[in-house]
């Protein structure tokens, strides 16, 4: 039996915008969805090892104007550049550790949504306007996915 698919939410919250996917998991688990939160991407090697379908939810700088939401490609994401990240381990290098640990099978379980900020803002609480306006439009893309789409 598969496991059901988790959404991860990953960012940290007290640094603005890079908040918005535990913003985004917050919202789907209000709709029921299996989620979880964290401010460092290693936990997805957990969740893949587990054998569950993974959508990953995370800010993106430079990925457009802020609040665009984007479906991006894990092998388009190259380990070492800080494209998703803000945190200690980014989703590509934890992306680039579990094809070394489990092979390319794990990341055929993996979705991955971004949404464009700015930049982060340390110690900010609270997405700015145009982030908060993608909440909605995250959480039906990292639905759809989780569910298998």
């Amino acid at each position: 039996m598969t496991a059901p698919a988790i959404v991860l939410g990953i960012g940290q919250t007290a640094a603005g915008d890079d908040g918005v996917g535990p913003a985004v998991a917050r919202a789907l688990a209000a709709r029921g969805l299996a989620v979880c939160e964290s401010a460092d991407a290693f936990i997805l090697l957990a969740l893949l090892e587990a054998g569950r379908r993974v959508v990953v939810v995370d800010a993106v700088a430079g990925g457009g104007p802020p609040g665009t939401v984007l479906q991006l490609d894990a092998d388009a994401l190259a380990p070492g550049t800080p494209l998703l990240s803000s945190h200690g381990i980014g989703v590509a290098d934890a992306i680039a550790l579990a094809r070394t640990l489990y092979g390319d099978r794990a990341l055929e379980r993996l979705a991955i949504v971004g949404v464009a900020i700015d930049r982060p803002t340390v110690h900010a609480i609270g997405l700015s306007p145009a982030v908060a306006g993608a909440i909605g439009p995250a959480a039906a893309l990292a639905a759809a996915l989780a569910a298998g789409g």
